[in-house]
């Protein structure tokens, strides 16, 4: 039976589904991570071979039945990455259809637009990407967090919370329900507390996103501090997505798409819907939505396209 399948290759997890070129699914599985950037070669195709393996011994699939494969990554950010990633799925033993690696922000856009339109990450770190109908694609963002490149991301609210607690510990800002909360979970009661959670020894800096749920429910209960950040955060996304716009010409379109995808803007009702309001208050003809589907399912929906188009 022919498939195809579809690959979201995270830094924590790595997803595979099959589908049929019609785009029923058939079966999914998650299994350990295999970056290129964070394991030996050797050790990537081993867990490469058994992720796949394992997903497709859930419908007895076969790699020779295999009509095309997607696979969606995080480090792919050069032309160097790119070549890596192609190289190593394109030698996967059995296989013998065509294979396309991309950025995962790339089949995170399709999954949510459909593959015409613009779509802003902001899981860990923060990324806008999108393509338009002659084919052209763009991508904003996603530079290191040392020079701010992880704006309105999990990092950048978690920062932007440790920071609003540090003024109060200057005296500059009140105490709020977001401090409390903060103070609370982190166990903090002195200035040394608050530097020895924020320095990190590798990188010197706090990089775990870990306390946008706190500003959420802080913000949800009305706190200033925690609905200024979220404003702000929704600032920054809109800035992402706003410039593929533009660069792409998205607002030529009778009505065109933007999506939002991660969780520091997915999870947060605030955050979401500030980014929607600045949307909507600039163009008339915007649809701003939200992923009903995954990043795989997304990579086997760009898949069976590539197919009806003649496997390109």
């Amino acid at each position: 039976m022919k498939y195809v399948l579809g690959i979201d290759s995270g830094g924590t997890k790595y997803l595979v589904r099959a589908c049929t070129p019609a785009g029923e699914p058939l079966a999914e599985y998650v299994g350990p991570p295999a970056g290129h950037y964070r394991f030996e070669r050797d050790e990537v195709l081993r867990r490469v071979n058994g992720n796949i393996d394992a997903c497709l011994a859930r419908f007895g699939g076969h790699r020779r039945d295999c009509a095309f494969l997607v696979c969606g990554t995080t480090g792919i950010d050069s032309d160097r990455d790119s070549r890596v990633v192609q190289e190593i799925y394109e030698g996967l033993s059995g296989f013998r259809c065509p294979v396309l690696c991309v950025n995962d922000a790339q089949v995170a856009q399709f999954a949510v637009t459909g593959g015409v339109g613009a779509v802003v990450i902001a899981g860990t770190g923060s990324i806008a990407f999108g393509c338009n109908e002659k084919g052209e694609t763009a991508r904003c963002g996603g530079w290191p967090p040392c020079i701010f490149g992880d704006e309105g991301s999990g990092s950048w609210v978690s920062t932007r919370a440790l920071n609003h607690l540090s003024l109060l510990m200057d005296g500059r800002v009140e105490p709020s329900l977001l401090s409390g909360m903060l103070s609370e979970a982190l166990h903090l009661e002195k200035r040394e507390d608050l530097i020895g959670v924020c320095i990190d020894i590798e990188h010197m800096c706090w990089k775990n996103p870990g306390l946008t749920a706190l500003v959420d429910r802080a913000a949800a209960q009305g706190d200033a501090y925690a609905v200024g950040i979220l404003r702000e955060a929704a600032q920054h996304t809109f800035a992402l997505a706003d410039t593929i716009v533009r660069r792409l010409k998205l607002a030529e379109m009778p009505v065109f798409r933007v999506g939002a995808w991660g969780s520091a803007i997915v999870k947060s009702p605030l955050h979401f819907g500030f980014f929607k309001e600045q949307f909507e208050a600039k163009y008339g003809n915007v649809e701003v939505r939200i992923a009903t589907e995954d990043a795989a399912m997304g990579a086997c929906r760009m898949a069976a396209a590539r197919l009806a188009a003649g496997g390109r």
